[in-house]
């Protein structure tokens, strides 16, 4: 019987949700989507990961790995599908932010870990 990749290999994909949360930079564990979307670089380092995510995680499931699929915000996508294959819970609430003295609405994600 063939060995699951989450039981192959523990180690490296550890460290790929290890680098995903620096990425993100966490706050208290939480990250406000407006802040990602307007941070072309982390944007593009979580990108960047997909060829070391498929060697260690099975990606058939996740749309933005799938070829010909648009997706609107394909680094979330990674984020939230890696880190709840390794017992992450994201959590997203509505959140309002001040910009310039102007409202604007975005959503405040909570990541934790179940044991």
């Amino acid at each position: 019987m063939r060995i699951k990749l989450s039981e192959k290999y523990q180690t490296e994909r550890e460290d790929i949700c290890n680098k995903i949360l620096n990425i993100l930079e966490l706050n208290n564990g939480t990250f406000l989507l407006h802040d990602l979307d307007n941070d072309i670089e982390k944007q593009n380092k979580l990108l960047d990961m997909k060829e070391e995510i498929q060697k260690y995680f099975a990606c058939s499931t996740i749309s933005s790995f799938k070829p010909n699929f648009d997706c609107k915000r394909p680094y979330l996508n990674i984020v939230r599908s890696i880190l709840r294959q390794q017992n992450y819970t994201f959590i997203g609430n509505d959140f309002t932010i001040k910009i310039e003295n102007v409202p604007k609405k975005t959503i405040k994600y909570v990541i934790f870990r179940n044991n």
